[in-house]
């Protein structure tokens, strides 16, 4: 009976131990993706906000009627030397409210379209937020900022995970940054294979505005780091 049982935990635990991989890389995915999601709510909520408070200026400010008729002033009146309060007071109406943010502190949005990939960055390249997704290098530049941005992520057996296909991207390619606010779009001008100690790979040339992404290499048993920089080479609202 002992035995039946310890078998059948044995099964059980083989199990576990077979699907963990699977598993693991599809809650990655899960969170990937809510964290998207909560991106995309957060911006057209922003979005929704601006458009709201614009039909509320326009009709605090423009007259309907196509054909306004101005009263005369009676004789006792005049002018106002004192300016009116109402700009300020229609202002503090139409100031937006605050968005909530997601959860987690996003950065913005990478994407490569050679390799298909779509990825928010997070801040801090944490082991915590490695296993979620890509994330900035603390200490580091500033996206679209002279200086080096730099970006870490995980290769994963997983086709097209993360930066498993990171290898596959060269120069001439480009490699874009949504914030939300703006899009920066980076041209690869080199992409190396470092030793992890060689750092300076993080570092800024002092005059361009420079992105840096960077994973292991190879996937398994890595021995090296693959470094792909990008240059600035347009920014849009």
């Amino acid at each position: 009976m002992i035995r039946k049982k310890l078998s059948l935990l044995f099964i059980v635990l083989g199990i576990i131990i077979f699907l963990y991989p699977t598993l693991n890389d599809r809650y990655e995915s899960y969170q990937q993706n809510k964290i998207l999601k909560q991106w995309q709510e957060n911006l057209q909520n922003m979005d929704q906000t601006a458009s709201d408070i614009e039909e509320e200026t326009n009709a605090g400010l423009v007259v309907p009627s196509s054909n306004p008729v101005v009263e005369a002033l009676p004789a006792s009146s005049s002018p106002s030397s004192q300016p009116s309060s109402q700009p300020s007071s229609l202002a503090a109406e139409m100031t937006p409210k605050p968005v909530s943010l997601p959860q987690k502190n996003i950065e913005g949005v990478l994407t490569i379209d050679k390799i298909n990939l779509k990825l928010p960055i997070l801040t801090d390249a944490t082991v915590n937020n490695l296993k979620i997704s890509v994330a900035s290098i603390a200490k580091t530049g500033k996206v679209g900022a002279v200086g080096n941005y730099a970006i870490a992520g995980h290769r994963n057996l997983t086709y097209g995970k993360n930066f498993n296909r990171l290898d596959e991207v060269t120069e001439g390619d480009f490699i874009e940054v949504n914030t939300g606010s703006k899009t920066y779009i980076y041209k690869v001008v080199d992409k190396q294979y470092v030793l992890p100690e060689d750092v300076w790979v993080l570092k800024g040339n002092g005059k361009d505005r420079e992105i840096t992404l960077i994973t292991c290499h190879p996937m398994e048993n890595p021995t090296h780091r693959i470094a792909i920089k990008g240059i600035l080479v347009q920014s849009k609202e």
